[in-house]
């Protein structure tokens, strides 16, 4: 997450994604990894045309609780 807040610092887009890629032995034998060796995501950093729009999101109080009070 460094690498995104760093990139977002600079002025780029960045996101970490973590898809089922990640996961396919065929794309993790095509970068060379070992049998016992993972990828815990990819970082695109780039460049945007126009600023996204963020995605839904539900209230937060139907989604959190408050302990203790």
């Amino acid at each position: 997450m460094n690498l995104v807040t760093a990139a977002h610092a600079l002025g780029y887009a960045a996101n970490w994604i973590t898809e089922w890629y990640a996961y396919d032995r065929g794309v993790l034998d095509t970068l060379g990894l070992t049998a016992n060796e993972k990828i815990a995501g990819f970082v695109h950093i780039g460049r945007v045309k126009q600023k996204p729009e963020d995605r839904p999101r539900p209230p937060l109080a139907e989604i959190v609780t408050r302990f203790g009070g």
